[in-house]
């Protein structure tokens, strides 16, 4: 797995109290001693518990004070922990509080948490969980940015087809299957035909391109001492040096350029396939969407048994902060805290405000008028009220499906500040 370590420094500022986080908040060296001092004390620290011994590992060996981007992080840990400490309601550091570093392996005293849902193993997907009584847990999925203008960071970023769970979604992943064998065994043709490919190197050449466009496509059957990768994902070109294995991504004649060029069309037919797919499946999307992006189920797939003994409580968590060796000089600003309890109270709204109104996805032209890259801007909307900006994209490779992302919608962030009293989200 991958560690982050603003996760790590959230969890060790928690086992500070404010005052020693503001002092040392005051210049770049203050974050420096206060590093060195979480690095001696972190193996014996038994405020912070991790699933296994690999997993603490992996987040300890985070801690450095010779790297500025751990210092940065240390920032951001700051901003997010006195903002974890806001949402609480309390700012000391009791002896019976505890911080669980989740990882891919949910520590045992937190597993009556764990929720495997939606073809998620853990669709609760808390970065940290913190108690300071072992009675009441928050579950806290961290994110950070480093000034309050900075773009909101992404909630989601998987697979495509990763999103569409359920049979229901059985004919729709067909469909998205064979436009992207259609569009993209028609880009090799393309660049059959102008010579960045040369035919005879494609093995019966003729006979995938009338009968068997998926080979073409995935290209499992070609001559690997001639293509490293499948004939779309091909970085070089037949007259290059080193021909398709040269990675001068750059080169007009290379093609790398020649697909990012057809994907950065405007209305290329492979998004515009993709969003009919998606707009004449609407409803279906945004509650999908929805369910696994903003975790509206969570409290009612939550084991009942377990919530009548423990209270449980989760947020989104933005730190915000940044560091600056050169000058010396440190930003802290104060988190945005976004709960659950506040989005289930924002799409309550929304129900009552749009009730005769569906959700719909929409394209942002004007997002996707700005871009020149390969990807395709989304709305996810309800009433005149946007929710989630999407994002489709390729990401290195596109034999594998698109990356998804997706951001809240300053609209949405304004009625829930309206609506349901949080500012600052």
């Amino acid at each position: 797995m991958a560690y982050e370590s603003s996760e790590i420094m959230t969890a060790a500022a928690l086992t500070y109290d404010n005052s020693k986080l503001n002092e040392a908040s005051k210049s770049y060296e203050g974050l420096v001693t206060l590093m060195l001092d979480i690095k001696n004390k972190i193996q014996q620290n038994k405020m912070l518990e991790y699933g296994s011994g690999s997993i603490k590992k992996g987040f300890t060996d985070l801690i450095d004070e010779k790297d500025s981007k751990k210092i940065k992080d240390l920032a951001i840990g700051i901003s997010a922990a006195k903002g974890i400490r806001d949402y609480v309601g309390k700012t000391d550091v009791p002896m019976g509080q505890r911080i669980y570093l989740t990882g891919n392996v949910v520590p045992d005293d937190v597993k009556k948490f764990q929720v495997s849902a939606f073809g998620m193993k853990d669709y609760n997907s808390a970065d940290l969980i913190y108690t300071r009584d072992k009675k009441v847990f928050y579950g806290l999925s961290l994110k950070k940015k480093n000034k309050p203008t900075a773009p909101s960071p992404t909630l989601i970023n998987k697979a495509f087809d990763s999103i569409l769970i359920g049979r229901e979604f059985d004919k729709i992943k067909k469909e998205l299957i064979d436009i992207r064998i259609k569009y993209f065994s028609d880009i090799v043709i393309e660049a059959v035909e102008k010579d960045i490919i040369r035919e005879d190197d494609i093995k019966n050449f003729k006979q995938l391109k009338n009968s068997n466009r998926k080979e073409l496509f995935e290209a499992k059957a070609r001559d690997k001492t001639k293509f490293d990768r499948a004939y779309i994902d091909t970085k070089g070109y037949y007259k290059a040096e080193n021909r398709y294995k040269n990675s001068n991504t750059n080169d007009m004649n290379s093609m790398r350029y020649f697909v990012n060029r057809k994907l950065a069309e405007k209305d290329n037919a492979l998004y515009t396939a993709f969003i009919k797919v998606m707009d004449d499946n609407a409803q279906l999307f945004a509650d999908t969407l929805i369910t696994l992006i903003l975790k509206t189920k969570l409290y009612d797939k939550m084991d009942a048994e377990t919530m009548k003994k423990f209270a449980f409580d989760f947020s989104l968590i933005t730190g915000i902060g940044d560091a600056n060796e050169k000058r010396n000089s440190v930003s802290i600003f104060k988190a945005s805290t976004l709960p659950l309890q506040t989005t289930l109270c924002g799409l309550t709204r929304l129900e009552r405000m749009f009730g005769d109104k569906k959700y719909e996805i929409k394209i942002d032209k004007a997002a996707s008028a700005k871009s020149k890259g390969a990807k395709v801007f989304l709305k996810l909307t309800r009433g005149n009220v946007t929710l989630l900006d999407l994002q489709i994209r390729y990401k290195g490779a596109f034999t594998p499906q698109p990356q998804f992302q997706a951001t809240l919608n300053n609209q949405f962030k304004k009625l829930l500040e309206q609506e349901c009293g949080v500012p600052g989200v």
